[in-house]
């Protein structure tokens, strides 16, 4: 309503954020190796033939990740007011989880590197959640 004050968010202890920072650097440091290598790589890295729409695809997943970035350093800079955004980092994590689970045998891929992409999306997607739900934001 018009006039009202909305409460204030509240401070989380510094003790309760250490886990959840934990988890938002290294989503930092994997997402911006991530996404700089699909974003400006995307013709070195791709399946296949080095031209096409799925090149267009590589370069989305890479702004994909950057968004996953920001989102990041939103929820590290203001914690108390980021639980929508923390809630979609999840998210993202384990659609990207559950999509790699899906297409990696579709395709018949074996690199280790796609299972290991799985694996850390998984880490990043559980760590997010537990991390925001110890902190009292989830």
């Amino acid at each position: 309503m018009p006039g009202e004050v909305e409460p204030r968010p509240r401070a989380i202890p510094g003790a309760d954020l250490r886990f959840l920072r934990v988890v938002l650097g290294l989503l930092v440091a994997l997402g911006l190796v991530w996404g700089i290598s699909m974003l400006f790589f995307a013709r070195q890295i791709v399946l296949g033939a080095p031209d096409g729409p799925h090149i267009e695809k590589i370069a989305m997943e890479g702004a994909a990740h950057m968004a996953l970035v920001f989102g990041a350093v939103l929820v590290w800079r203001a914690p108390e007011r980021a639980r929508d955004a923390l809630v979609l980092m999840v998210f993202l994590n384990g659609l990207w989880t559950l999509t790699d689970l899906v297409y990696i045998p579709l395709l018949g891929l074996s690199e280790a590197d796609f299972y290991a992409k799985v694996i850390v999306n998984a880490v990043l997607a559980l760590g997010l959640g537990l991390s925001g739900r110890r902190a009292g934001i989830l």
